[in-house]
């Protein structure tokens, strides 16, 4: 640590928590920043349309015990589907038990980021108090902030309300409203179902279809069905047969989803985008929603004319209401524009259909900076069907293990080789198909991870001696 252990953490929510946990961990001298008066981010819910949070009604998608953090479970009271304000008591119980709170400064606006290039030291400017100097910063703002817009012919003329889901709080507020829903996603999902009550006619346009999947199979939460076994043999799949091991899958998916729910042709839900990209829907509520039609899935948006939006079907509906669930873009503008990583022109990503407009930030394993990654990272910029909290926490060991030392950063131009190619994976399924830039493959990612961690994880689930003994002792990790 030769560069110096002053660590500035930007972003209190969960990525923020577990980056400052790590830090302190290791002996770095961290503070983190967070604008609002609380922490754990989005989970927390607020009226404020300016801020990303979850609805009062979310349900987590995943069980408990595969969205903990590595080293901090949920209490036993708590059910294996937790409510948003459950995992809020848990992210603030996490600050908690750590012994967070004395280096986290609340209302905290940070301004600016910026490296200054005689002191190689990073300048942060702070709202109504001096710039402070620190030797390195991580990025935990996430990618949940700036709303992403679908391009519409004509959207201009739409005399109704229109509202990104990071702005959707309050489904009364479409009472007797004809609303139509943009996305099939986990979020578009989520707020069809919650209008329902509320608004007059509830229409989830989408041109693409989806795999739908209940939150418990068989009694069992359904992430419990996948098990140690069953990712070994995907991931020798994947590297020696890749389109075997997608295969594989997306028939456990497909059973799964037809085992608990019956699909109408109607819906348009099939096919569905490839599992490597774009993970299944998980609702319990959508798809009883569509077969008593309270909500009624369309075609995708065509152009809009006034209230009438024409959909690619040719069909014409009249809406009052017009919610985005489009997804977020990443956007880095805290930092000057030589060190943003999501400034860098890209134009064969830009020209791709599945882009959409977002940028593809230039990122290490996409966690640390290109120009600077022995002082400059991002946390949540990595996206693959896994427990989110237990891949910050790895990923957050990882920066801090190569900051530490621990684990040597390549040379510059390897470093530059390996995002290339990182980009190169990522266009040729942005030209196929939508697909979100955080995407990785999740095996490459978390075997880099485990390594650099140190954790040890990839050598006793893996096939070498230590694997081949740990099997023989402790069989029921498998």
């Amino acid at each position: 640590m030769d560069r110096g252990n002053r660590v500035a953490v930007i972003g209190m929510g969960s990525l923020g928590l577990v980056a400052l946990k790590n830090c302190l961990e290791e002996s770095f001298e961290a503070i983190g920043f967070e604008r609002s008066s609380y922490v754990g981010g989005l989970w927390k819910y607020t009226p404020d349309e300016n801020k990303t949070s979850v609805l009062p009604t979310t349900i987590v998608n995943i069980s408990k015990e595969r969205g903990c953090f590595t080293d901090f479970p949920f209490p036993k009271d708590v059910p294996s589907q937790c409510s948003a304000k459950q995992v809020e008591d848990y992210l603030e119980s996490y600050a908690d038990r750590f012994k967070l709170r004395p280096f986290i400064r609340l209302n905290t606006q940070v301004r600016r980021v910026r490296h200054d290039e005689n002191t190689k030291k990073w300048v942060i400017e702070i709202d109504g108090s001096p710039t402070e100097i620190f030797d390195r910063v991580i990025i935990a703002t996430g990618m949940n902030q700036t709303p992403n817009y679908p391009e519409i012919k004509g959207i201009q003329s739409f005399p109704g309300r229109q509202v990104h889901s990071k702005s959707f709080k309050r489904p009364e507020e479409f009472k007797g409203k004809r609303v139509l829903v943009v996305g099939f996603g986990n979020s578009g999902a989520d707020t069809a179902v919650s209008l329902i009550g509320h608004a007059k006619n509830i229409y989830i346009s989408h041109r693409e279809g989806a795999y739908v999947i209940p939150r418990v199979n068989k009694g069992r939460p359904i992430d419990h069905t996948i098990n140690v076994r069953f990712t070994k043999v995907q991931a020798f799949l994947e590297y020696f047969f890749p389109k075997a091991s997608e295969s594989l899958f997306k028939r456990v998916v497909k059973g799964l989803q037809d085992n608990n729910f019956k699909i109408r042709p109607e819906w348009n839900l099939s096919p569905a985008p490839s599992l490597k990209t774009t993970s299944p829907v998980v609702s319990d509520e959508i798809i009883p929603a569509l077969e008593r039609e309270d909500v009624e899935s369309v075609a995708g948006i065509g152009k809009v004319t006034g209230d009438e939006v024409e959909l690619t079907d040719g069909r014409v509906l009249q809406v009052e209401a017009i919610v985005y669930c489009t997804g977020y873009k990443a956007d880095f503008s805290i930092l000057d524009p030589k060190d943003d990583p999501a400034s860098v022109p890209n134009p064969e990503w830009d020209a791709a259909k599945g882009a959409r407009g977002k940028p593809l930030p230039r990122l290490y394993k996409n966690v640390l900076s290109e120009k600077h990654p022995e002082s400059l990272a991002f946390m949540g910029c990595v996206a693959f069907a896994t427990g989110a909290l237990q891949l910050y926490d790895l990923a957050a060991m990882a920066i801090v293990q190569t900051w530490k030392g621990a684990s040597p950063l390549p040379p510059a131009k390897d470093i530059s080789r390996s995002i290339d190619r990182q980009h190169a994976w990522t266009t040729a399924l942005a030209k196929e198909r939508n697909v979100m830039p955080a995407v990785v493959n999740g095996l490459e990612w978390t075997a880099w991870a485990d390594r650099t961690a140190g954790t040890g994880v990839d050598e006793y689930l893996g096939w070498g001696w230590k694997g081949w003994k740990f099997w023989f002792q402790e069989p029921q990790f498998y």
